[in-house]
């Protein structure tokens, strides 16, 4: 919603008179994120937390000579952002195949042998090479291990879907990875296999995917694997982001917390377990030693099904493009239902990958069969929730179901429409829908890491127009929604008075740009825990 200056409220939350404040940003346009009061001047930060928030003469008066201020020159100030859903990929290092990202232009089969051909001449004897797909390539039954071998010589290749569900290996690579051809396929996970079962194809499918992930990413020298971690919160504190929650694909829980004990982290992090178990076998675990005040370790993610670009989301009805086909779960009702029960009584938030319309109702469906409302206060979600259908918003906002939304999803409108239909797809990304019915909404990247760029997608929403979000309503999602869905809006999410000092000066208004200018949005001045952690003045 567009705010003319003449209407910015300016009175003062709370004044403090002493002891002084450490900082003050003054001469801005603060939009604070709460709904009594959403328009400021000026802020003051004492130590970690917000001191007061009010208009410029107001918060001046407080200043000591000790005081940093920061004028900032009419800018808008917004609290930090909160990435309610993020990966951080690590590998050893590699060549990659180039060309245009596979999200924006699907490659064909012959486009990517050319490509690899291409990497094979230049890459060292034994070095990766790693290249994106899409569709086009995972569903080609022509591409097993043996077509990449005839180009790829000695040099492991893997060939990973866009959408994080599909990996295609070569033989150099599956046993660098030590993966032979009776390798078990893991729970919720499938290799692919020959038609006699006597050998691995190259291709693998979820659990068996990130089976891969993981082995790949204990390859890489612990160096790397903290690089990997200190470079994205690096890039992330640039654009102002200043929480982001981690979907632990990449590492077991454990090894993740050990790795950033001690790391020097300039934005908050929170760990979320993604167990390689059956989800059967799940137990709450111990508490985990973080030895760092900006990890937070809390949460437990399983991934129900997948995308409809390779067709593994899980429907109702058969897939428009291959009638006899409507996906699958990759866990069982029975054990999803089983994992509820043992996360109800130990207290612990799940989440569950959901996409289409059967494995959203599944999991509401569990949800209401083992607690109902009781539900509400450890707020479960649905990562990406696409196929969430608007005869179950009531319930699901009865029983605090948090709807995690990825913008970057919205923009692959021709891909759901050939998938599922016209009809079907109008039923998909219904977020404004959603919002409207009072269901918990947040935020997360899931790709793009720029949070503006995703601005963009859901203030546009491609896919399904009518579902667009304002920019108000995005950010929101972005910031307060993000933060109820960690279960930490008393802390996070707006600025008031006692909250934490996490805030970003932007480099342009957001809510006065053109749509497509918001992707050009940088943090010009990003504080954590009353800290700056990244600046861009001179």
């Amino acid at each position: 919603m567009r705010v003319p200056v003449a209407c910015v409220l300016l009175a003062t939350f709370t004044l403090v008179q002493s002891p002084a404040p450490d900082l003050v940003v003054a001469n801005a346009r603060v939009f604070t994120g709460s709904a009594s009061q959403p328009w400021a001047e000026a802020i003051s930060v004492k130590g970690d937390r917000i001191a007061a928030v009010g208009t410029t003469a107001e918060i001046a008066k407080t200043a000591g000579s000790a005081t940093k201020t920061i004028d900032a020159g009419g800018r808008l100030l917004i609290p930090g952002i909160n990435d309610a859903h993020t990966h951080i990929g690590v590998r050893p290092p590699g060549t990659v195949l180039e060309g245009p990202p596979a999200i924006e232009k699907d490659p064909t089969l012959a486009e990517v042998l050319t490509r690899l051909r291409a990497a094979a001449a230049t890459a060292p004897p034994g070095g990766w090479i790693y290249g994106e797909i899409g569709g086009t390539v995972l569903g080609d039954p022509r591409v097993t291990r043996a077509t990449l071998d005839r180009l790829s010589g000695d040099r492991p290749v893997l060939l990973r879907a866009w959408t994080g569900h599909g990996t295609i290996a070569n033989t150099a690579a599956l046993r660098a990875l030590s993966m032979k051809d009776d390798e078990p396929n893991p729970p919720g996970g499938t290799f692919v296999r020959t038609a006699d079962g006597s050998k691995l194809t190259g291709l693998a499918h979820e659990y068996a995917d990130y089976l891969i992930g993981r082995r790949l990413a204990a390859l890489a020298a612990r160096t790397e694997q903290l690089r990997a971690f200190t470079a994205y919160a690096r890039d992330a504190a640039g654009y102002g982001i200043t929480s982001s929650q981690i979907m632990m694909t990449t590492f077991p829980i454990d090894v993740a917390a050990g790795l950033l004990g001690s790391a020097e982290i300039p934005i908050r992090l929170r760990l979320i377990d993604f167990p390689m178990s059956a989800m059967a076998a799940w137990r709450a675990p111990a508490e985990q030693a973080k030895g760092n005040s900006l990890i937070t370790i809390s949460g437990v993610k399983w991934i129900l099904d997948g995308t409809p670009v390779e067709r593994m989301m899980f429907l109702r009805g058969p897939y428009a493009d291959l009638p006899q086909w409507r996906g699958h779960l990759n866990f069982s009702e029975a054990d999803l239902r089983g994992f509820f029960e043992r996360a109800l009584a130990a207290k612990v938030q799940p989440m569950l990958h959901a996409v289409g319309d059967a494995a959203v109702g599944a999991v509401l469906d569990g949800l209401e069969a083992t607690g109902g409302e009781r539900w509400k206060p450890l707020r479960p979600r649905l990562e990406h929730g696409d196929m969430l259908q608007s005869a179950d918003f009531a319930r699901a906002a009865r029983m605090g179901v948090t709807l995690v939304q990825n913008p970057s999803h919205f923009t692959i409108g021709e891909i759901v429409q050939a998938r599922v239909g016209a009809e079907r797809a109008q039923r998909m990304f219904q977020v404004k829908a959603a919002v409207a019915a009072g269901v918990p909404f947040a935020l997360g990247s899931d790709g793009p890491m720029n949070p503006f760029l995703n601005i963009m997608f859901a203030a546009t929403n491609a896919a399904n127009p009518s579902q667009a979000l304002t920019v108000q309503q995005a950010l929101t999602a972005y910031t307060a929604g993000s933060a109820a869905a960690e279960l930490a809006e008393s802390e996070k999410g707006t600025l008031k008075p006692g909250m934490l000092a996490d805030f970003a000066l932007l480099s342009q208004d957001i809510f006065k740009v053109a749509r497509p200018e918001l992707p050009k949005t940088v943090s010009v001045l990003t504080v954590v825990n009353g800290r700056v952690v990244h600046s861009r003045l001179e």
